[in-house]
């Protein structure tokens, strides 16, 4: 019962952690009235003095990260000493030991309290996409404006460029090679697909140029292939001879 007791209390100073500073500072506020009703600007300014090194202290204390109740009790200390030297009139030592008191009092009041958590860093940006990732949504938006427009001729192109980039997915070590198609090919697709999203009138010659550049695609994705090919087989062959000259074979 004890220990729940004092982690409801524990809690509870965690909860209200600083707020007990500005009540101290409190009789202070009807003084600085008095006081402007009275003309007396030194007082008004001790006791502004005081009320703000307050409530300075208990918006430190109550972030609470690290270093910050050293902090609080020197602006407790300031703020105390400098409302009893120009609002108390209390001379030029007595202003240094209350300014001594706030301070150690401050410390003592919280220093059992822990240390709030530090802000958990900000996440970090996200990485930008590759040329693949890049190279399809430039795609999808082609797709997009070629489903609006009922094209199949242009959706067809799109379709076939996929076709590259589901290859280069799979093998992006062959990039280099279809670089010049995704610069080249792609951008001037695109900006096919922006003029007649506009309202132009399609050319002539648009519907074989297009028919032109789904052949480049699958030719690509033909020549991609090949290679592949050609590549295990060289593989297999150098397995084949090495199991030859170990006596495998």
């Amino acid at each position: 019962m004890l220990d729940g007791f004092l982690a409801a209390w524990v809690r509870l100073r965690l909860r209200y952690r600083g707020l007990a500073l500005p009540l101290f500072a409190l009789p202070l506020l009807p003084a600085a009235l008095l006081a402007a009703l009275g003309g007396a600007d030194r007082i008004v300014l001790g006791c502004a003095l005081g009320i703000g090194g307050s409530l300075l202290a208990a918006r430190m204390i109550r972030r609470g990260r690290k270093g910050d109740l050293r902090r609080a009790s020197w602006l407790m200390a300031v703020g105390t000493g400098l409302a009893a030297y120009f609002a108390g009139g209390m001379g030029a030592i007595l202003p240094f030991v209350m300014a001594a008191g706030a301070l150690f009092g401050t410390r003592l009041l919280y220093d059992s309290l822990p240390e709030a958590a530090p802000p958990p860093p900000p996440a970090p940006p996200p990485p930008p996409p590759g040329p693949i990732e890049e190279a399809r949504l430039r795609l999808a938006r082609v797709e997009a404006v070629a489903d609006r427009l009922a094209d199949r001729r242009l959706r067809g192109v799109a379709d076939a460029m996929e076709g590259v980039l589901d290859d280069l997915t799979a093998k992006p070590e062959r990039l280099p090679m279809a670089r010049r198609f995704l610069n080249v090919h792609l951008e001037g697709l695109e900006r096919i697909t922006e003029r007649l999203e506009a309202g132009a009138a399609p050319p002539e010659k648009l519907p074989l140029l297009l028919d032109d550049l789904a052949a480049t695609a699958r030719e690509l994705r033909e020549r991609l292939r090949r290679e592949e090919s050609e590549a295990l087989e060289i593989q297999v062959k150098v397995l084949s001879d090495r199991l030859r000259e170990e006596g495998y074979r």
